[in-house]
């Protein structure tokens, strides 16, 4: 009975320390697991540069994997599915290493390639994703670019005024300043934004969550503070809204931000954080991997 005990112990304690870890939750797209197994995998791509978003090595394999499982799962949900060959994995790789006046025989380059798998700490499957990756989203946003509405659509849009904070406190005072009536254009200007008036917009130039307020304001109304990405805070009026047609400037625009606001859209509808996510601590036994 003792040994059994003993057994039992040993046991729980290799699973728990072995073999449940790369396999704990972390999140999940749309159905689809990612689990701590794949973030020792991008944590260690993150560390080299391979990919920045919030700059926190903590949160950004994180993203970095959600964002792909987010593309592979909207690329192939197209009516012309995109897709990425390993042949064009295979050339993104070379053109990577290979610089243009100086064409490599294979020996050379694949010398070269092995050498600086090595030298990085890297997996030829590992480098292939990454390649993948960046292959993926190209492919995607050009898409997404071309989706966008053409120059002399007629759309609505909403003429706003903004002031930007970089606390809730300030944010809450500026709301209090206005309810209290003071004029907009000058509690923006002793912010140091001018008037505030960022124009005539449409959606999809801003973020998701600035549309959802612009676009259910009523005109002359400024709305409650509300919090963007960087942690910043915004306060809005919008001064009027009317159908208008898409400029030339403003197309550029939103090809610009079109893979950015998908990726938003894609995030919040698919998106879900295992609610017991201890973040640091899976960072913290990642870096173990890795070292």
């Amino acid at each position: 009975m003792v040994i059994a005990v003993v057994i039992g112990i040993i046991v729980y304690g290799i699973y728990t320390t072995v073999i449940a870890p790369p396999r704990r939750l972390l999140s999940t797209v749309d159905g689809t697991s990612i689990i701590a197994a794949q973030y020792v995998k991008a944590l260690n791509l993150c560390q080299l540069g391979f990919y920045f978003s919030t700059g926190d090595l903590r949160e950004d394999p994180l993203l970095m994997l959600e964002q792909y499982e987010l593309m592979r799962q909207g690329a192939g949900g197209l009516e012309e599915p995109i897709q990425v060959t390993d042949d064009e994995i295979t050339e993104q790789i070379r053109l990577m290493f290979e610089p243009e006046d100086e064409p490599l025989t294979d020996e050379e380059f694949q010398e070269l390639y092995h050498q600086v798998l090595s030298d990085w700490h890297l997996s030829n499957e590992e480098f292939r994703w990454f390649a993948e990756f960046g292959l993926l989203q190209g492919k995607l946003d050009q898409h997404l670019r071309d989706q966008v509405t053409e120059v002399g659509e007629v759309v609505p849009q909403v003429h706003v005024q903004a002031i930007l904070v970089t606390t809730e406190e300030d944010a809450n005072d500026v709301k209090a300043r206005l309810d209290g009536g003071e004029d907009f254009a000058s509690v923006a200007e002793g912010y140091g934004q001018g008037d505030g008036d960022l124009g005539w917009l449409p959606q999809r130039i801003m973020s998701l969550d600035f549309d959802r307020v612009a676009f259910e304001l009523d005109p002359d109304t400024v709305s409650e503070p509300f919090s963007i990405d960087g942690g910043y805070y915004i306060i809005i009026k919008v001064l009027d809204k009317e159908d208008m047609a898409i400029g030339e400037g403003v197309r550029e625009q939103l090809e610009a931000n079109a893979f950015g606001y998908w990726l938003e859209e894609q995030r919040e509808e698919k998106v879900e954080r295992n609610p017991d996510l201890d973040l640091d601590a899976i960072h913290e036994w990642a870096l173990e991997q890795i070292s």
